[in-house]
């Protein structure tokens, strides 16, 4: 890695943080949402954008993330039940992903609702690991022998561990793993022809993206002191997959514009039915909103929001602008130096 890909992540983090510090307690909770949402969109952007697969069962691994940081966190692992929460969703996520080995497209995205439903089941039913319909009670953790009991500090966790999660997700994009996964995402066929180890090269992706939707499960978990199963059913795999579509598949700036707008787009629908008194029928059409966004996307910009950023590109266009009137004046002295020249040479 380059001096620039180390101390840019760093100077951001410094930036991010200093920024949530300044923020009131409404505000950081917001970053926080946003920030584990969108580590839950690129992990899922990685399976499903990079490599192609299609999981329904995203919300099943945030779910195995919280059950597993809980228990572990009421243990005494504290900050090591984020990792070992990973670990326990990339299990869950190759044992998901073992249908993909004999199915494809709409087949195997079938199989994945299937596990999301078994998954489901299991919260509800497995009591001594989830407690049951009550749901699990989590301790706050401990970071360096301090409580992370407010909302700055969960938010400036969280921002760091979105900043260490893109420079791995930038990573692993570059290696010989990442370009096996966008030519299998093209064609599994042409992936063979080339020497493409096809079925190993699928159950990475799935143990990749599992690890980091355990750990968002695991921050879900923490922030909220408490695993239900109801908290993980097929709407919030359904939420995360709007995420990805909005944002754009494959991108991981798309990851975070698609988390951020449909993070933030019920937080906007609430405040806009309290202040027209309207926010019974609002939150009613909440889902219908939803399905309208993924609706307009596919037929206008099916690359998502990182399509429409590239086109509205600030900077270039600030960069053409400011560049017309200086050329203009360059070329005019030009012009009269050449003009002076020459009639100095027929003197």
């Amino acid at each position: 890695m380059t001096r620039a890909g180390v101390v840019v992540p760093v100077v951001l983090a410094g930036m991010a943080i200093a920024t949530i510090l300044m923020l009131g307690r409404y505000g950081a909770y917001l970053a926080h949402v946003v920030a584990i949402a969108s580590i839950g969109a690129m992990s899922l952007n990685l399976l499903n954008g990079w490599c192609g697969q299609i999981n329904f069962a995203q919300a099943a691994l945030l779910g195995v993330g919280a059950y597993a940081a809980g228990n572990l966190g009421n243990a005494g692992w504290d900050i090591l039940a984020l990792p070992a929460a990973g670990v326990a969703s990339a299990l869950a996520a190759v044992l998901i992903g073992l249908p993909a080995l004999r199915l494809r497209g709409l087949y195997f995205a079938i199989a994945t609702l299937a596990a999301q439903f078994i998954f489901e089941y299991l919260f509800k039913f497995a009591e001594p690991l989830t407690h049951g319909v009550s749901g699990l009670l989590i301790r706050p953790m401990t970071l360096f022998g301090q409580v992370l009991n407010t909302d700055h500090g969960y938010a400036i966790l969280a921002v760091v561990l979105l900043l260490l999660t893109w420079q791995f997700m930038a990573w692993i994009r570059r290696t010989d793993l990442g370009r096996a996964f966008l030519v299998i995402r093209e064609s599994e066929i042409v992936a063979r022809g080339m020497g493409i180890n096809v079925p190993q090269t699928k159950m990475w992706a799935f143990l990749i993206s599992g690890f980091f939707a355990g750990i968002t499960g695991a921050m879900m978990g923490f922030t909220v002191r408490l695993a239900h199963p109801e908290a993980f059913g097929i709407g919030l795999s359904i939420d995360y997959i709007a995420m990805i579509i909005v944002g754009g598949l494959g991108s991981l700036g798309g990851s975070l514009l698609g988390a951020a707008f449909v993070t933030m787009l019920p937080e906007a629908i609430q405040r806009f039915g309290e202040a027209f008194n309207i926010a019974d029928l609002l939150s009613a059409l909440r889902e219908m909103a939803f399905g309208l966004l993924i609706i307009l996307f596919l037929i206008f910009e099916p690359r998502g929001l990182s399509a429409v950023a590239e086109k509205l590109n600030v900077r270039h266009l600030a960069a053409r602008f400011a560049k017309r009137p200086l050329r203009s004046q360059r070329y005019e002295p030009r012009h009269n130096q050449t003009e002076e020249a020459s009639n100095e040479q027929i003197v």
